[in-house]
C-alpha cells in the first residue's frame, strides 16, 4: 500500500468524503488494475452524493476486470438503489451465469422483482436463494413480503413465522404478522404481535398506528388514543402527509368522543 492508498483509507474513516476521493483518484493513477480501490472510490462517491459517478467508476473497473463478482455486486446494488433495475438484472444475472449457487445474487434479483411488482417471479428467487442460504431470516421475510403482497396471507405467515425462529428480534416481522391477524378477525393475536414490534423497537411509528387500529377494532379507545398519540408523538418523517393528517384527524376525533 502506498502513501496515498494510506492517505486515503485515513480521509475515507473519518467521513472527509473530497479528500477520499482526490486521493483515490491518485492511487487509481498509480494502480489502474486495482479492482479495491475502485470499490472504495466509488464508496466515497457514494456518500458525497456523487452516485452518477460512482457508476462510472465501477463500469470502467469491471471493462478492466470483466467477470469480478464484487464489482458486479456493487454494482448491480448502486444501480438498483437509483431505480434502475434493468440494470441491476443484468448485474447479478452475470454473476448467476459465472457462479449459478450465488445464493446472495438470487436474493438480489428476488428484490428487484419484487419492485417491479414481479411476485411470482420474486418468489421463485427467493426460494432459490433461500435453498442455498437456509438459515437467513432476510430471505423469508421477503418470501413472506411476496406473498403478502400476493394476498397468500396463509404462505406469508409461515414465512415470517420461519424468519421469527430465525431472528426473533425483527420487529417489522412481528407488525407483518399483526397485520395478517388483524385481517382474519384474530386481534388478540394481532394485537400481540403489535405490541411485541414496538418492546423491540420502541421508534416504529407505524406499529403505533397499527395498534391504535387495532385497539379501536377491540373498542379500547383510551389505549387507542394513546397509541396515537405516541405516533405523532416520535413521527418525524418516517411516513407521509396523509397518514400524518389521518391520524391527527382520529386523535381529536377520539379525544372529542370521551369528552
Amino acid at each position: 500500500m502506498n502513501d496515498c492508498e494510506q492517505q486515503a483509507r485515513i480521509a475515507l474513516d473519518n467521513q472527509d468524503w473530497p479528500a477520499a476521493i482526490r486521493l483515490f483518484r491518485q492511487a487509481l493513477k498509480d494502480s489502474p488494475q486495482d479492482a479495491e480501490l475502485s470499490l472504495l472510490l466509488a464508496d466515497a462517491l457514494c456518500e458525497f452524493d456523487k452516485a452518477s459517478e460512482a457508476v462510472s467508476v465501477l463500469e470502467k473497473a469491471l471493462e478492466k476486470h470483466p467477470g469480478e463478482v464484487e464489482l458486479l455486486f456493487a454494482l448491480g446494488d448502486l444501480v438498483f438503489e437509483l431505480d434502475d433495475s434493468g440494470k441491476a438484472l443484468e448485474c447479478y444475472r452475470e454473476i448467476l451465469r459465472i457462479d449459478p449457487e450465488e445464493g446472495e445474487a438470487w436474493a438480489s434479483i428476488g428484490l428487484v422483482q419484487y419492485r417491479q411488482q414481479c411476485y411470482v417471479e420474486a418468489i421463485d428467487a427467493y426460494r432459490t436463494a433461500a435453498k442455498l442460504d437456509g438459515d437467513s431470516a432476510f430471505l423469508f421475510n421477503c418470501l413472506g413480503d411476496a406473498f403478502l403482497a400476493q394476498d397468500d396471507t396463509e404462505q406469508a405467515l409461515v414465512c415470517y413465522q420461519k424468519a421469527l425462529k430465525l431472528d426473533p428480534q425483527e420487529a417489522h416481522t412481528h407488525l407483518n404478522m399483526a397485520e395478517i391477524y388483524q385481517e382474519r378477525g384474530d386481534l388478540v393475536s394481532a394485537k400481540a404481535a403489535c405490541c411485541e414490534a414496538i418492546a423491540l423497537d420502541s421508534e416504529l411509528a407505524e406499529a403505533y398506528v397499527a395498534l391504535g387500529n387495532i385497539c379501536l377494532d377491540l373498542d379500547e379507545t383510551r389505549e387507542a388514543l394513546s397509541s396515537y398519540q405516541k405516533f405523532l408523538a416520535i413521527e418525524k418523517s418516517t411516513v407521509g402527509r396523509e397518514i400524518l393528517a389521518e391520524v391527527t384527524a382520529l386523535v381529536e376525533g377520539l379525544k372529542a368522543e370521551m369528552s
